[in-house]
């Protein structure tokens, strides 16, 4: 697996997946008289970072996090960004639309570099590797899930389907030709029908 498809092609899947979450937000709302701001500052307890930030966060260690390998130091998200519930998926649209215009053979490229998080007195090195596997990647997983979390724990009704989005399938030759291999969007049909029968 190149470094393209473990973080790009895992971007271009995750972060559609949470705009939809949110558009999904925004028809609940909509439906229920609901103010859609009042999920920009909400939180799963009340000692966790709400909905803003963890937006806010999403983009760093993806495109960010592409950034620093490029440039080779990163530090944390930046606090001083301030959001509606449009404007933070207008930053999220932007970011991807981003994303989806590297090259491949460019950030596969930045494989054998180094990174180095500063933050504060902190001061963390890393092989590029390193980096994405064991720090970049876990906190973009993390952040998407709490924001899915998030939404849902509002009542927004999102379920497996729209966290995971399309799963991209290669037919095998271990099957006949007579046996049908399902396809990414026909999986996620089948997750869709699931959560609304």
């Amino acid at each position: 697996m190149t470094l393209y498809q473990s973080t790009v092609g895992t971007y271009l899947q995750i972060i559609p997946s949470i705009l939809r979450c949110f558009e999904k937000g925004r028809r609940f709302c909509s439906e229920r008289g609901i103010d859609r701001e009042d999920f920009v500052n909400a939180s799963l307890s009340d000692d966790m970072l709400p909905l803003h930030f963890h937006i806010i966060a999403l983009v760093h260690f993806s495109e960010g996090a592409l950034n620093a390998a490029r440039e080779g130091i990163i530090g944390g998200p930046d606090m001083t960004l301030k959001f509606n519930y449009d404007e933070l998926e207008n930053y999220l649209e932007q970011s991807l639309e981003r994303l989806a215009k590297l090259n491949p053979d460019d950030v596969n490229t930045l494989v054998e570099g180094e990174v180095v998080f500063e933050y504060n007195q902190m001061i963390l090195p890393f092989s590029t590797e390193d980096f994405f596997c064991t720090y970049a990647s876990p906190h973009f997983y993390f952040r998407a899930s709490i924001v899915y979390a998030i939404l849902r724990s509002k009542g927004v009704p999102i379920g497996i389907a729209d966290y995971i989005g399309r799963v991209k399938t290669t037919p095998s030759s271990r099957f006949s030709a007579e046996i049908h291999q399902h396809t990414g969007d026909q999986y996620l049909e089948f997750l869709e029908q699931l959560a609304d029968p």
